[in-house]
C-alpha cells in the first residue's frame, strides 16, 4: 500500500492529531486510539508533509486518523482501509488536505446508536470504536456477542 498526502503545506488549518495504525485486534474496554490494537506508522504524525509513504501490508487493516479543530463531526478525518491490489481509497479534509491510499479499499463504518449495549456516548460515538465493533465484534463481560452488522458491509 502507498499513502499519498497532498495539501499539507497549503492547508487552511493544522490538525490537532495525525496518526496511522496497523490494526490486528480490538479492545472493547477502550475507545479512541486505545481500542485499536496493532502498531503505529511512524511516518504519519503532525510533522508529516506532502509526499508518498509506503505502508505495510502485514496487518489486515490500516486506520488513518486526523483530528481537526472545532466541530469534529466535520473536521475529523477517518480512513480505515484493507489492503487490496489495484484498489484506491481517498478522503479529503475540511482543510484541503487529501489522503489517498493505493492498493487498499476503504472500509465503510456504520454508526452505532446512542446507548448501544448500554455503553456511554464516548464509546458509541467514537468512530474507532465503531470500526472495531464492526470488524472484530463486541465482547462484554466475557460474553462474545456479534456486532449488529457484519463485516460484509465493507465497501470496495
Amino acid at each position: 500500500m502507498r499513502l499519498e498526502v497532498r495539501g499539507m503545506g497549503s492547508a487552511s488549518q493544522t490538525f490537532v492529531q495525525l496518526w496511522g495504525m496497523y490494526v490486528r485486534a480490538f479492545d472493547s474496554d477502550e475507545h479512541c486510539q486505545d481500542c485499536l490494537k496493532g502498531r503505529k506508522e511512524a511516518a504519519l504524525n503532525l510533522k508529516t508533509v506532502d509526499g508518498d509513504y509506503e505502508l505495510s501490508t502485514d496487518f489486515p487493516y490500516f486506520y488513518l486518523f486526523a483530528m481537526g479543530r472545532g466541530d469534529r463531526s466535520i473536521s475529523n478525518v477517518h480512513l480505515p482501509v484493507r489492503p487490496h491490489p489495484g484498489a484506491v481509497a481517498s478522503i479529503g479534509s475540511l482543510y484541503g488536505v487529501t489522503f489517498t491510499i493505493r492498493d487498499a479499499y476503504a472500509v465503510r463504518v456504520d454508526r452505532l446508536p446512542e446507548g448501544w449495549n448500554g455503553l456511554a456516548k464516548e464509546y458509541t460515538s467514537c468512530r474507532n470504536f465503531q470500526f472495531g465493533v464492526q470488524v472484530f465484534g463486541y465482547r462484554a463481560a466475557g460474553n462474545a456477542q456479534q456486532p449488529t452488522f457484519s463485516s460484509s458491509s465493507e465497501a470496495i
